[in-house]
């Protein structure tokens, strides 16, 4: 998808399919992929179709399905990774939330989301939410522990549901949702 604002385009992808996705500025054409599950010869055909530069990957956490892709990526371009703190042991920059992070002329803005993993981190940028597995359609990403998982409703509540209620929910797994279909329907935010 491309528009005037944003390049934009989801994979699902790896052994575990998760959803990734692809943003770039469509002005520098410089792009950071969120959570590389899995690398796909589709992937690259997009990247060279939009003659996007990848600069940048963000990991909303650091599970195994959600940067199984990371070694092929870092094959194929020079790339700075960002994720929380202890999740990703590749990562360059360790994210702690509220900073603001820059692809080309677009910005991230970070939120911390621990509970389904200890340095879950969001990123939310032009309407469009990318919070991995923290927050699916009408569900949450599993923890091991009621007080892991209360700190997730509580992370979720204090910092997402702050959001317009038309911004889009992307996530880790499963469909897009927005908001407020969240805010007011999921059962586990009720």
């Amino acid at each position: 998808m491309r528009t005037k604002q944003l390049i934009f385009r989801r994979f699902t992808v790896g052994r575990y399919p998760i959803n990734g996705y692809l943003l770039a500025d469509p002005e520098t054409h410089i792009g950071v992929f969120i959570d590389p599950g899995g690398y796909h010869d589709i992937i690259g055909q997009f990247i060279d179709d939009q003659k996007i530069q990848l600069r940048d990957i963000f990991f909303t956490h650091g599970h195994w399905d959600h940067v199984e892709g990371l070694e092929e990526f870092s094959r194929r371009y020079s790339l700075q990774c960002y994720a929380g703190k202890d999740e990703v042991r590749a990562a360059s920059y360790i994210l702690n939330g509220g900073e603001t992070l820059e692809v080309g002329k677009l910005k991230f803005e970070t939120f911390s989301t621990p509970g389904h993993t200890p340095g879950g981190i969001s990123f939310y940028c032009q309407g469009n939410l990318f919070p991995g597995d923290t927050l699916f359609c009408g569900s949450m990403g599993g923890t091991d522990a009621i007080e892991k998982a209360q700190l997730q409703v509580r992370q979720v509540k204090e910092h997402l549901f702050t959001l317009p209620d038309q911004t889009l929910v992307y996530p880790g797994h499963g469909p897009i949702s927005t908001i407020a279909a969240e805010k007011y329907y999921n059962p586990f935010f009720q």
